[in-house]
């Protein structure tokens, strides 16, 4: 399996808290059958507080200590990159990065409201070569409110990302019930962890959501959301 949302990179935002909890992390994303892991710090806690030049050390340390522990995982490096109007500049300059390098860059929308500025942005991206995946549309009031807005960004060329923990309800019914609704209609198109820490409602667990979503889509579309979808992102196919 491949995870393209995880707060494994230790110290840098609200995810894992040192490098012993980080390489946890990937002991248990292992055992869960997971073999890759991109890395998805916080943007805004990464360029405000710290750099991307520090980022890839950790990124580089992380990945030593999981082969020295014969760990089978690989770190990858990503961003979640908060939707402002400067992102786009943000991503050109390298202050933003996309998936593992790739022709995708995961983008996340403000959780309240709908600023007039996300089309526009999200459009932008896209006239950069650019495919926008949306972090975890199901958790967002713009989505939840206004399903079809979404599905008018799909059609467009973008793509959605839910979380195992979503489709499981570990952050309430609605978001669970909303998170099959997307499923449902063909607007989630990989799954993810969103893990910030070893253990408890948000670690970095797929398989339960797997078998969550083959009761909802078929066996071999839910696997593709961990399995084809996030590998062709990642090595850009």
């Amino acid at each position: 399996m491949f995870d393209l949302h995880a707060h494994i990179l230790p110290g840098l935002d609200d995810g894992a808290t040192s490098m012993a909890e980080s390489v946890e992390m990937a002991r248990v994303a292992a055992a869960q059958g997971t073999k890759v892991i991109l890395a998805t710090p916080h943007r805004k806690d990464v360029t405000e507080l710290h750099s991307v030049a520090h980022a890839r050390t950790l990124l580089d340390e992380l990945n030593a200590r999981v082969r020295a522990e014969s760990i089978e995982l690989e770190v990858l490096l990503g961003m979640e990159n908060h939707l402002d109007a400067d992102l786009p500049e943000e991503i050109a300059a390298g202050r933003a990065l996309p998936m593992n390098g790739s022709g995708h860059v995961l983008v996340e929308l403000p959780f309240f409201g709908t600023p007039a500025f996300i089309a526009p942005t999200l459009h932008r991206i896209q006239a950069a070569r650019l495919v926008p995946v949306l972090a975890h549309p199901e958790r967002i009031e713009a989505f939840q409110q206004d399903p079809d807005l979404l599905a008018e960004f799909v059609s467009g060329g973008m793509l959605g990302q839910i979380t195992a923990g979503s489709l499981l309800g570990r952050f309430g019914s609605c978001v669970r019930d909303f998170t099959g609704e997307l499923l449902t209609r063909g607007l989630a198109h990989l799954m993810a962890s969103d893990t910030h820490a070893p253990a408890g409602p948000r670690w970095p667990g797929l398989r339960e959501g797997v078998e969550a979503a083959s009761a909802i889509v078929d066996a071999e579309k839910a696997h593709d959301l961990v399995d084809a979808v996030p590998r062709a992102i990642l090595y850009g196919k």
